[in-house]
């Protein structure tokens, strides 16, 4: 039995991709509750217990995007894309920055 093989580089795409769609649809998997220890899936915050971490709920969600996207594409499948990769992440960034520019002004 083989074992399969992994593409990093769709693993690349599909993990930038994913983190910039859920980041600027706020569409966490889960929120965390740090002071109560408190784990509640999907968007549904408990406003009487604190502030949520949704940042968890985002790489989460990004990283089972990201591992799917590895095991089902197959490494020679992105050929043309070859030296562009580094596009995906740094595009995810600047729509990330973009989102939160009110923050930085």
């Amino acid at each position: 039995m083989s074992t399969p093989r992994l593409s990093p580089p769709a693993f690349t795409v599909a993990f930038s991709c994913t983190y910039a769609v859920v980041f600027v649809m706020n569409w966490p998997l889960f929120l965390y509750y740090p002071l109560h220890g408190a784990l509640v899936w999907g968007w549904h915050p408990i406003s009487s217990i604190g502030p949520p971490i949704v940042w968890y709920g985002f790489m989460t969600e990004a990283t089972v995007a990201g591992l799917l996207g590895a095991v089902c594409v197959a490494p020679d499948a992105v050929g043309r894309l070859r030296n562009r990769f580094w596009l995906f992440p740094l595009a995810a960034m600047w729509t990330c920055v973009y989102v939160l520019r009110r923050l930085f002004l």
